[in-house]
């Protein structure tokens, strides 16, 4: 009777740790999932950049030259 009352409380207190890890697990696991994303995004943008700026400055220069007709008299206005 001893050892029956023994095992009982030994697979309660196992499922207790078991539901207790699960628990402080799914607490922790979407911060972990979120830093992980964060990173492999800032990763990300900071390899993209080189390119994002090639291609900005290639529409730049496909870009006609304007020239500003304005009176030389007259200031300019900065906003």
């Amino acid at each position: 009777m001893s050892k029956v009352k023994r095992h009982s409380l030994q697979l309660a207190l196992s499922v207790i740790t078991f539901v207790l890890v699960v628990g402080s697990l799914s607490m922790v696991w979407p911060a972990i999932i979120a830093l992980f994303f964060g990173a492999v995004l800032l990763f990300q943008s900071c390899c993209l950049e080189e390119m994002i700026a090639m291609l900005s400055w290639a529409e730049i220069g496909d870009m006609p030259i304007v020239a500003s007709f304005r009176r030389p008299g007259l200031p300019a206005m900065l906003a």
